[in-house]
């Protein structure tokens, strides 16, 4: 019998067909591999992304808002426009104005009032309902950006084979000028335009994100210091219900809301420094003057955190969000939020001798620490000592410093939510960073490069060190995306996670060996009972 021989055009065919199941097998595996320009079709027309960092597709600078400029400065966001051509979504939107700091990314980034974009990392454009975790970013309600090289998504989507979105949202006195009481119904709630940004981004994840493989029904949103204030300020806003499912906040609560009557006074200060008396004079601004004029303010003060951010307005704050989370105003949102050893550490970035300075001399300095502190700074700073006999000075500071700051307000927030959402979790912070000898400790955001496995990411040798702990950063992010999923940190990577409540205080020690402490640093919290750190006391001012 002689032998058949295959055509040779058939075995072009079935070279053609191998090569389509070969693909539809790598696609099934990851969505996004060989996708070079995807294209999402959002409610207001078709965005065009680009093939990013191990197959996961990126799309930046979608507009989740009309441009706050001309007359819609220092008013509430807006719905967007559509668009009827496809959207180029490949380059970072414009940061929010604010001032240049070489310590900051966003200083190198173009800044404009059209600043309302976000950011959307995926695996895949497809009906898979992935979990999403919407990113705020941090800067004390004056600076940063979603640019930021530490905060991209990419990382997170791909471990965890979620969707991850990032924002920019208004900053400093465009933002957070309270004008309730300058200008006319229009501006009265001017002092929460950033929060209101936040909400409006969450309200295009909710309408958009099925468009990126997304699941608008599992929504975390998650954010460090403002951006964690951030978080838990949403979680007191009834117009927010349904937005998100779950929040986890790092470092940041609600011990630096404002009061109206602070806030006015802020702008009563900040338009002296502008040269103008009305709203005329303020629209007539230019951003650039009214950056220089936010600049000028915040000169010379320690804490100008507190110059801006939310507001009680009686509008979008009727009340501090602390006693709305308590009446239940999140109840149903899974809860995660810890905090950092040595938080206020970092600040001796920018302060030289800070690390020295007794605690009686830091609350010159320091408006909330006053407050806090009153006339028993001499028997809170014995009581430290106690616990800790070969402390200097400076040690004590840092240590009392944190516990006002961070610690203590993050476990307010987490002891009234653990009494209506027994999904509720605390973590403590305690690796310490190796460089200038290890002086900064577990100093505020340094665990971001491990949440978002950011370890080599930009000048991160500079912070970490040449060999920061991988396995930290994989327990870390393993726990987050397992809240964001479920609602539980737990995962195989990390001792069982208790959730909080005010019986056993349960709390993840996350080092390079995690563990479980309940009430860590116990007899320091109790030092502060009877404060409930909730901006109302202590109350920011100057």
């Amino acid at each position: 019998m002689s032998e058949r021989r295959i055509p040779p055009v058939s075995k072009k065919i079935i070279l053609a067909l191998l090569v389509v199941a070969l693909l539809g097998v790598i696609l099934a595996v990851c969505p996004g591999c060989g996708v070079t320009n995807p294209v999402a079709q959002t409610k207001l027309g078709k965005v065009q992304g680009q093939a990013g960092s191990e197959g996961i597709l990126v799309f930046k600078g979608i507009p989740y808002a009309r441009p706050p400029v001309g007359e819609l400065r220092w008013k509430p966001p807006q719905p967007p426009e559509p668009w009827s051509d496809t959207l180029r979504a490949t380059q970072y939107g414009p940061v929010a104005p604010q001032t240049v700091d070489a310590l900051e990314p966003s200083s190198e980034v173009e800044q404009s009032e059209d600043c309302l974009s976000l950011n959307v990392w995926t695996p895949g454009i497809d009906d898979k309902r992935r979990p999403v975790m919407v990113w705020i970013h941090g800067g004390g309600w004056t600076n940063g950006s979603s640019a930021d090289e530490s905060y991209e998504g990419w990382p997170t989507s791909r471990r965890g084979d979620v969707v991850v979105v990032s924002m920019n949202y208004r900053l400093g006195a465009l933002g957070f000028l309270y004008l309730g009481r300058v200008g006319d119904s229009q501006y009265a709630e001017s002092g929460n335009l950033g929060i209101l940004d936040q909400e409006a981004a969450l309200k295009w994840v909710r309408d958009n994100i099925a468009a990126f493989g997304g699941d608008p029904g599992n929504v975390t949103v998650f954010g460090e210091s403002a951006g964690s204030m951030s978080v838990c300020t949403l979680m007191s806003m009834t117009s927010t219900k349904g937005l998100f499912h779950r929040a986890i906040g790092e470092s940041g609560a609600l011990n630096t809301i404002r009061s109206a009557d602070y806030a006015s006074e802020v702008t009563e200060r900040y338009m002296a420094k502008a040269g103008v008396t009305d709203m005329a004079g303020l629209r007539s601004l230019t951003t650039e003057q009214i950056i220089k004029a936010q600049g000028d303010l915040m000169a010379g003060q320690f804490q100008s955190d507190t110059l801006f951010g939310p507001v009680v307005d009686g509008s979008v704050l009727p009340e501090p969000p602390l006693h709305a989370i308590a009446k239940g105003s999140a109840e149903g949102v899974d809860f995660l939020t810890g905090t950092n050893l040595d938080e206020v550490r970092l600040w001796a970035f920018y302060i030289p001798g800070l690390l020295e300075i007794s605690i009686q001399t830091a609350v010159q300095y320091m408006p909330m620490l006053s407050k806090s502190l009153g006339t028993y700074v001499d028997a809170i700073a014995a009581s430290y000592k106690s616990r800790r006999p070969n402390a200097t000075d400076g040690d004590i500071t840092m240590a009392v410093g944190t516990d006002v700051i961070f610690r203590v307000p993050a476990i307010r927030v987490a002891e009234v939510q653990s009494a209506l959402q027994p999904k509720t979790y605390m973590y403590l912070f305690t690796w310490p960073t190796p460089v200038q000898g290890g002086i900064f400790g577990s100093c505020h955001s340094l665990e971001l490069f491990f949440v978002l496995d950011r370890l080599h990411a930009g000048d991160s040798v500079a912070v970490l060190g040449n060999d920061p702990p991988q396995k930290l950063a994989d327990m870390m992010q393993d726990s987050w995306i397992a809240f964001a999923k479920t609602g539980n940190p737990d995962n195989t990577s990390i001792p069982n996670w208790p959730a909080y409540n005010t019986r056993t205080r349960a709390t993840m020690i996350f080092n390079v060996n995690p563990s479980v402490q309940n009430d860590p640093y116990g007899e320091d919290r109790l030092v502060w009972d009877g404060i409930p750190f909730d901006s109302v006391t202590p109350s920011p001012s100057f």
